[in-house]
């Protein structure tokens, strides 16, 4: 990252390395509920939430709040470049107007944006020179983009064709569009596998009478377009997962116990078992994202009452469970 940035964040290097050098974290931490350790990345009193936030080398994290009602009742938002070695933070300038996720080589953000007609696009944030590049633009909702493993292709979901959200893949050089998925229905929150060559995303196969939904994982080759279904099924929701550095595993949201919209975070195995699970309680957990490096989980929460963003610190599959 250069140019406008350059003041920022060379004034937090110092402090960055002293923290790493110690092995220091500066965010509180406490024992969850199943022996996992749980860090606290942000604690405003406003709804605050990442999807994807981590930059690829583990350095930098960006996430959204909402700061308040703005035009048509849509919240207005801020958007912070968060130093994770240091604790320290910048708000990004005016034209990020949500979360998104960092390119491979760090220079650009991707996210999807509401403008004025309510409607969202996905636009790309280049960090160096803070212009916007609008993506695929379409007259409907475009949702949770992110890159492949090259930075050379953007995946995200739309409602573009008869009105269904389905997975598409955009290519940054020729701009050409690929439809992934033609579900009649519901296919959204998608990511890379670690190699490239596969995605993994959620699909509502139908709603529950006693509310909530019927969420269900699959993975899509993207040579050949087969899909393959990861959760067994179920009437439960298993929705918002992110892939494990071994591109096996992969770490997911679900309502499992019971309790329509309380989701708890748990890690799935290649032959659709549950390896372990990592939080247990009657809140929201979701929007899971396993860092490229494997060193932490981050999710978002209401635990505490408020929606803020956490982390669970791993080793492999294990999360660390002591203080």
């Amino acid at each position: 990252m250069t140019g406008k940035l350059n003041l920022f964040l060379s004034g937090i290097l110092m402090s960055a390395s002293q923290a790493i050098a110690a092995g220091q974290t500066p965010f509180p931490s406490e024992v969850g509920e199943t022996g996992c350790i749980i860090e606290q990345i942000t604690n405003s009193k406003n709804p605050e939430y990442q999807v994807q936030g981590v930059s690829w080398d583990g350095k930098w994290f960006t996430y959204g709040e909402e700061i308040g009602e703005g035009a048509h009742g849509i919240p207005d938002k801020k958007v912070y470049l968060l130093d994770l070695a240091s604790g320290e933070k910048k708000v990004l300038p005016g034209a990020m107007k949500n979360s998104g996720g960092f390119s491979p080589d760090g220079r650009f953000i991707v996210g999807a944006f509401r403008r004025e007609s309510e409607r969202t696009d996905i636009y790309e944030f280049n960090l160096e020179t803070e212009e916007l590049k609008p993506i695929a633009q379409h007259d409907h909702w475009d949702w949770l983009p992110s890159y492949s493993p090259d930075g050379s292709t953007i995946v995200f979901n739309s409602y573009r064709i008869d009105g269904q959200s389905q997975i598409f893949l955009y290519d940054r050089e020729s701009e050409a569009l690929r439809q992934m998925t033609d579900f009649p229905g519901y296919d959204a929150h998608a990511e890379f596998s670690p190699d490239g060559t596969k995605i993994l995303f959620h699909r509502m196969m139908a709603r529950k009478e006693q509310g909530g939904y019927d969420f269900e994982l699959f993975v899509i080759d993207i040579e050949s377009g087969e899909e393959t279904q990861l959760t067994p099924g179920s009437d439960f929701e298993e929705s918002y997962a992110s892939w494990a550095p071994d591109g096996q595993h992969v770490v997911f949201s679900s309502d499992r116990d019971g309790k329509p919209e309380k989701h708890n975070l748990y890690i799935l195995g290649p032959d659709g078992e549950i390896v372990s699970r990592l939080t247990k309680g009657d809140w929201k957990d979701s929007y899971a994202f396993w860092t490229r490096d494997g060193k932490h989980i981050y999710f978002n929460s209401d635990r505490n009452g408020d929606q803020n963003i956490y982390r669970i610190p791993m080793d492999g599959l294990d999360c660390h469970k002591s203080l």
